[in-house]
C-alpha cells in the first residue's frame, strides 16, 4: 500500500479530518466494492465528471450527480467498463474542507469503453481532481483527464509537444491565464470573463450559501459559462488566489473573494486548458462568515 492510500488513523485527531477521508475513499476504489466505495461518501454530494473528449469536457446526462443514490449507480456502474487497480497522487493540496490531486490510476479494462472492448487491458489515466468533503465523507469527485479514455485504450494518445524553451513554457503560459481570469472577474462585464473561455467551455460548479443551502450551475458554451462566472463573484470587492497549481494542461486555484456586503467565499476549481484558452471549469465553493 502507497502512502496515499494508507490508513492511517490519527489524521483526524491532528486536524487532518479532510485528507483521512479522502485517503479512504481512494483506498477503497482500489477494492471494486461498491458498497466499500460508497461508505466514504458522504449523503449530501455533489458530483462533477465530465466525458473527456477530444474537443473538450462534455456534460452529457449522468456527468453531474447531486444524489447519494445517483453516485451509488454510477460507481455500480462503473465497474462494468474498468476498475481501479492502483492510484499514484502526482500532485496533492489538502485543506480543511477539501482535497486536490493529480492523480495516475492504472486501470483493469473489465468491459466497454466508448466503443472499444478493454475487457483485461490494463491502462494509465492521467487525471485532476478535486474532493470536497464533510464530516461524513467525500462530498464530490470532482474529476477531469487529461486524454480521451477511449484513445488511452487503444494507445492513440498523441505524444507531447516538445518544449525547446528550457523552462516551463506552457505552465507559465496558463498561470498567467489564471491571472488575467482573475483580473476579468473583478471587471463590470461577463464579456471581459469570456474572451477567455474556449467557444465550448463547459462548467459545473456548486456554492454553498452562508447556511449551506446549495447553488448548482451548469453551462455547456461560452455564453452561458462566462454568466456564471462572472454572477459567481458579482458581489465581490476583491478577489485572490490562495493556492495554486499550474500545469501544461490545467491549472487548480482556490479563489477567495471577499464580499462587500461581508463575509466572503472560498471557491476551488479545476480549469483544463487548450491552446490558451479556458476550456472548463468544475469546481465547488462556500461561503464563510469574516473572522472576527
Amino acid at each position: 500500500m502507497n502512502d496515499e492510500t494508507a490508513l492511517q488513523a490519527w489524521l483526524p485527531d491532528v486536524g487532518e479530518q479532510s485528507l483521512f477521508s479522502v485517503r479512504s475513499h481512494v483506498a477503497a476504489e482500489t477494492t471494486a466494492d461498491t458498497d466499500a466505495i460508497c461508505a466514504t461518501v458522504s449523503r449530501d454530494v455533489f458530483f462533477a465528471v465530465p466525458h473527456r473528449t477530444r474537443e473538450g469536457n462534455a456534460l452529457p446526462p449522468g456527468a453531474v450527480l447531486t444524489s447519494y443514490d445517483e453516485v451509488r449507480d454510477y460507481y455500480a456502474a462503473r465497474a462494468d467498463s474498468y476498475v481501479v487497480v492502483a492510484s499514484n497522487q502526482l500532485k496533492s493540496i489538502a485543506g480543511d474542507w477539501y482535497v486536490f490531486n493529480e492523480s495516475a490510476a492504472t486501470l483493469q479494462g473489465t468491459g466497454v469503453i466508448g466503443n472499444t472492448d478493454a475487457s483485461g487491458a490494463e491502462f494509465v489515466v492521467n487525471s485532476a481532481v478535486l474532493f470536497p468533503t464533510a464530516v461524513d465523507g467525500i462530498r464530490g469527485e470532482i474529476c477531469v483527464t487529461r486524454h480521451p479514455f477511449e484513445d488511452v485504450v487503444a494507445g492513440s494518445v498523441p505524444p507531447p509537444v516538445p518544449n525547446n524553451a528550457g523552462y516551463p513554457a506552457l505552465e507559465m503560459s496558463n498561470t498567467v491565464l489564471i491571472d488575467h481570469f482573475v483580473a476579468a472577474l473583478r471587471t463590470e462585464t461577463d464579456q471581459a470573463v469570456g474572451r477567455l473561455l474556449s467557444p465550448d467551455h463547459s462548467l459545473a460548479i456548486r456554492i454553498d450559501d452562508f447556511d449551506g443551502s446549495p447553488t448548482i450551475e451548469i453551462a455547456n458554451d461560452r455564453g452561458a459559462a462566462q454568466k456564471v462566472l462572472h454572477g459567481c463573484f458579482r458581489d465581490a470587492g476583491d478577489i485572490a488566489v490562495v493556492s495554486r497549481i499550474a500545469t501544461d494542461w490545467y491549472v487548480f486555484a482556490e479563489y477567495v473573494a471577499q464580499l462587500t456586503g461581508g463575509g466572503l467565499t472560498r471557491f476551488a476549481a479545476i480549469h483544463p486548458v487548450e491552446e490558451g484558452k479556458l476550456t472548463g471549469t468544475f469546481g465547488y465553493g462556500r461561503a464563510e462568515r469574516s473572522p472576527t
